[in-house]
């Protein structure tokens, strides 16, 4: 089998992204997670709070989560790692603070008060599992 790689420009990332693509690097496994509004009653209807959540503590404030998401939706986008949602197995520590999170919680309750009104749709809040994992271009990034 041959491989062929055409010659493309490098794509232009910040310190702060770089800073992020070598967290990534040198972690074993760099979990991210997707908070979900879904509901029992039909399978399909999920709705996304929260994307390409990474916690660094379990306290830790909206507004540090979302800067990062965005770095990491960034970094996705520029074709430097990808947000791996399929997991078929997984390591339960890894994801266990992000159920025990504030911010989860936050969600957990957010879906509790809207059970409280008639139609509301969606009655659990969910934790989709994933991994942020470095592309080929991604890890030639950080050197």
């Amino acid at each position: 089998m041959s491989v062929c790689i055409h010659h493309t420009s490098s794509p232009v990332i910040s310190q702060e992204e770089k800073q992020l693509l070598k967290e990534i690097s040198g972690a074993n496994r760099y979990p991210v997670c997707r908070f979900e509004l879904r509901s029992s009653r039909e399978d399909e209807l999920i709705s996304t709070a929260l994307d390409a959540v990474h916690l660094e503590r379990q306290d830790e404030e909206m507004e540090p989560v979302k800067a990062r998401a965005q770095l990491l939706k960034s970094l996705e986008e520029k074709g430097l790692l990808v947000l791996y949602y399929d997991l078929k197995s997984y390591v339960k520590k890894d994801y266990q603070p992000y159920h025990d999170s504030d911010l989860f919680h936050l969600l957990e309750q957010l879906v509790a008060e809207g059970s409280q009104r008639e139609g509301y749709l969606f009655d659990y809040a969910f934790v989709k599992k994933g991994m942020a994992v470095l592309t080929c271009k991604g890890k030639y990034a950080i050197h």
